[in-house]
This record gives C-alpha cells, structure tokens and sequence, in this order.
C-alpha cells in the first residue's frame, strides 16, 4: 500500500513538472518478500510524441530535481482538500480498499494505476496525530522551514 500511495503521489506531482499529463504516466509496483525483501516502483510512459517539452521525465529522476519532486508530493499529500473526511476514512472506493485516498489527493487516471486505483492510504506515507508515516518526520521538517521562512 505504501509503495502504491507513492508512486500515486509521485506521478501526480510529476505531471506539474515534467511535462506530460497525468494520463500519460504509468506505474510498476515491484515488490518482493522473504529473506532478502526488496521493493519500489517505475514510473514511465510510452507516449512518444511531443508532450514532455516541460523538463521530460527522465530529466525529473536526476538529482536534485528527485528530491524536489519528492518532498513537493509529500507536502501536497499532507493535506486533502475532502480532509477530514479522507483522512478519517474507514474505507472508501472500489470495495471500500482505500483507506486515506480520493480523488483530491491519491487517485490517478485508470490507465495510469496497475491495480485499479485500490489499496492506497496516503496517512501511511505522511502520518497523521495518531499515525506515524513513513516520512512523517519529513513532513514536519517541511512545515517547520516553511514557518521559519515565513
């Protein structure tokens, strides 16, 4: 679920920035499990024509544009415009297998999501007050420079 929310996330935010639409990114969940678990995920796309003139997707990967893109998604996933009706959610969606994920914050294009756009919780990638994240420390550092800043 966390690698799928991620990924979700990350192909949102990099429609902003690399030029293609959100329609046009695609997503491979790879997971494994056992004595040496690894996991991740590829975004990508096929379309080979003239969309991707804004930075092109490749060009997104190379650091420090990752980190960038990254720590964007995570500070725009920290906050749904359904909140806190998503976040709060018991079950939403296809089945009721989303927890913390709608239309406002996690859900892509049906093309885009290898599993239906199911079994995603974007509370498990950022946290909330009673959930610790996977970058929820990430996310605070974030809001505690933005409030330095201001």
């Amino acid at each position: 679920m966390l690698l799928h929310t991620l990924a979700h996330l990350l192909i949102r935010r990099l429609a902003f920035s690399c030029g293609y639409s959100a329609a046009s990114l695609r997503e491979r969940v790879y997971s494994a499990v056992g004595p040496d678990p690894e996991a991740g995920f590829l975004i990508y796309t096929a379309a080979g024509d003239a969309e991707g003139t804004l930075g092109g997707l490749v060009r997104q990967g190379e650091p420090p544009r990752l980190a960038q893109t990254l720590l964007s998604a995570l500070e725009e996933a920290s906050w749904c415009s359904a909140d806190p009706v998503c976040r709060e959610s018991r079950g939403q969606g296809l089945g009721s297998l989303n927890l913390a994920g709608c239309h406002g914050c996690c859900l892509v294009a049906e093309t885009s999501c290898e599993r239906s756009n199911v079994l995603l919780d974007r509370v498990l990638v950022v946290g909330d007050d009673t959930t610790p994240g996977l970058f929820g420390d990430v996310v605070d550092a974030l809001r505690t420079a933005s409030a330095e800043r201001i």
